[in-house]
């Protein structure tokens, strides 16, 4: 677990979807709410990854369609980088 803070993480998404992070929810889904395609979602993780010093196969960031799976696979699966 790499104890990423949800407010960090929702800061993070709604810096790069420029939507109010009081509106992005575990339920908020990435591409009918926040209007992302599958570039945009592939986009959104890389700059996660960089930002939180992880690295995740990006692959299965991709397949997730709640703003919560994407912070859960992350926290559970990131790799902290060296």
């Amino acid at each position: 677990m790499n104890n990423i803070s949800w407010d960090e993480f929702v800061k993070e998404v709604s810096d790069y979807v420029g939507v109010d992070a009081s509106e992005i929810t575990k339920e908020t889904d990435i591409y009918e709410d926040l209007c992302l395609d599958s570039l945009g979602v592939f986009g959104l993780g890389t700059q996660l990854t960089e930002t939180f010093g992880l690295t995740v196969a990006l692959s299965s960031v991709a397949v997730v369609a709640k703003v919560g799976d994407m912070y859960d696979i992350l926290n559970e699966k990131g790799v902290k980088n060296a």
